[in-house]
């Protein structure tokens, strides 16, 4: 797996995990549109954030020589 999928499926994972832990479990309750929006922009840019940190880090082993 290269830098690119190995990032991507970190902030998959992150855009996700952050869903769950902000709680989105009450789909059907449109009182709380407010909250749902709030998390997905959190999820966003928490999942974002991790992608970016990763090809960072990948861009640094590079520039360093190291192909791992």
């Amino acid at each position: 797996m290269n830098g690119n999928q190995v990032a991507l499926w970190a902030g998959v994972a992150a855009f996700f995990s952050s869903l769950l832990a902000v709680g989105i479990f009450d789909v059907f309750d449109p009182a709380q549109m407010y909250q749902y929006l709030s998390a997905i922009i959190v999820a966003f840019i928490t999942g974002g954030s991790v992608y970016a940190k990763q090809r960072y880090d990948d861009a640094k082993k590079l520039a360093a020589g190291s192909k791992e």
